[in-house]
């Protein structure tokens, strides 16, 4: 299946984001503010024609199972991204793909190839435990005292692009998690909303760090996971993550949504130097773009691993000036050997931003064949990525204000310095301080 994407250049400047500007302000929300996609039934009339006289079909971004479109061999499809204001356009005949890429008005969108991305570099499992362990997160965390006070992360949403979340596992069944699966042909085949499962355990070990029931750092914070990494290979691809991104953002204006500060948990990425040029180059494009509209239009903050390859070395979009990119500390304060960090290519700003704690985690992991919930232990920036988005949930869940580029920045301000190179921990250990002082 061949496949593209185009993305807008820039917004309809008709269209002003009611949720953004509003925080901008520094006034409550009301709750008639709606979140405006970039894509107008008009634009996407206006691209559909052409596309439709192709042969391409357009296809709802969400469908039940009986919906699904299982012999997909020879059809040709697009999904638009009406948040994101882009077109997710496939087909198995690469010639009709050529011609739909020339539909497009290259003063206005950005064609952008599918281009291959995956979990970072895994750090396996270190035993399985039948048993949930006592969490007692350091002093010097904030954690303690915040969950003491009843600041536990209500009221905020955190969203999570991982292999998925095990919605029946203990730490969860008493939470709702608002669950999609977007599936690898995704595009033929749109995201489906499920029960969540995870057949891997990466994901449920991060979603239980940020807000398990009784493990999470943020236990009253509302999750949102798409399952976007595939277990056996960890690969996943700009088409999914672009899917699943437009999802959420769709999902945020939903009555029980709009008025939430929102945290987006990422823990995958790519090395540039893997990638020929033209796919960094649309790498570059396709990613920054989609998280520049979370940030901008959206308020959303975007925290993101560095990557587990060692220092000098950093993934994509980890670094990008726009994110939150976590390194990995123990709970000695000492940097993790496989934590990355650099000057970032774009911006050059020292990277990592902060640090979290990320060697040795205790979290959720899956179920046995007796519906037993496991847990385990595991080490990387991909779970120093969620205990730092925790921490956020708790800043946002304390005051309301403190989102997107305001939660950032505090989340900054208030780091425990450490003595350790600014490339391997950023502006120090990510913690809670009811007083927003660097040294309470």
């Amino acid at each position: 299946m061949h496949s593209f994407i185009a993305l807008a250049k820039k917004p309809n400047p008709q269209v002003t984001n009611s949720r953004a500007s509003s925080v901008d302000d520094k006034q409550p929300r009301q709750s008639s503010n709606k979140l405006l996609p970039k894509l107008t039934d008009e634009v996407i009339q206006k691209m559909s024609e052409p596309l439709a006289g192709l042969g391409f079909k357009r296809v709802p971004p969400q469908v039940s199972v009986d919906e699904l479109v299982l012999d997909d061999e020879q059809v040709s499809n697009f999904v638009t991204l009406d948040y994101l204001g882009a077109y997710v356009v496939s087909s198995s005949n690469k010639q009709r793909i050529e011609e739909a890429q020339k539909s497009f008005d290259k003063s206005d969108y950005e064609i952008i190839p599918n281009v291959q991305l995956s979990l970072l570099k895994p750090m396996y499992p270190k035993g399985i435990f039948r048993r949930r362990k006592k969490i007692l997160w350091p002093v010097e965390s904030g954690i303690r005292q915040a969950h003491k006070n009843g600041i536990i992360g209500k009221g905020v949403l955190v969203g999570v692009l991982d292999t998925g979340c095990d919605a029946d596992h203990i730490q969860f069944r008493q939470k709702p998690i608002d669950f999609c699966y977007v599936p690898l042909r995704s595009g033929s085949n749109p995201l489906r909303k499920v029960r969540g499962f995870d057949v891997h355990g990466h994901g449920t070990h991060v979603c239980g760090i940020i807000a398990g029931q009784h493990i999470g750092i943020a236990p009253g914070a509302d999750i949102m996971v798409a399952s976007v990494i595939e277990s056996e290979t960890y690969r996943t691809d700009l088409l999914r993550i672009g899917i699943a991104l437009n999802w959420m953002l769709s999902q945020f204006q939903s009555k029980e949504n709009h008025d939430k500060p929102i945290v987006v948990n990422m823990s995958l990425g790519f090395r540039p130097e893997v990638l020929s040029e033209s796919e960094q180059k649309a790498l570059m494009i396709g990613i920054r773009g989609f998280i520049s509209t979370l940030v901008e239009d959206f308020d959303v903050l975007p925290i993101v691993a560095i990557g587990n390859d060692g220092p000098g070395s950093m993934h994509a979009p980890g670094y990008f000036p726009e994110t939150v990119s976590v390194g990995a500390i123990d709970f000695h304060h000492q940097p993790a050997q496989f934590s990355g960090g650099g000057l970032s290519p774009i911006g050059g700003e020292m990277q990592p931003d902060i640090a979290g704690y990320g060697v040795d985690i205790f979290s959720s992991l899956e179920r046995d064949i007796n519906n037993r919930s496991l847990y385990t232990y595991m080490s990387g920036t991909s779970m120093a990525t969620p205990y730092v988005a925790g921490i956020a949930a708790l800043y946002a869940s304390a005051d309301a204000k403190l989102r997107g580029k305001a939660l950032r920045q505090h989340l900054l301000n208030t780091a425990l310095p450490l003595q350790a190179p600014v490339d391997r921990v950023g502006a120090g250990l990510a913690r809670f301080t009811e007083n927003g002082n660097k040294n309470p």
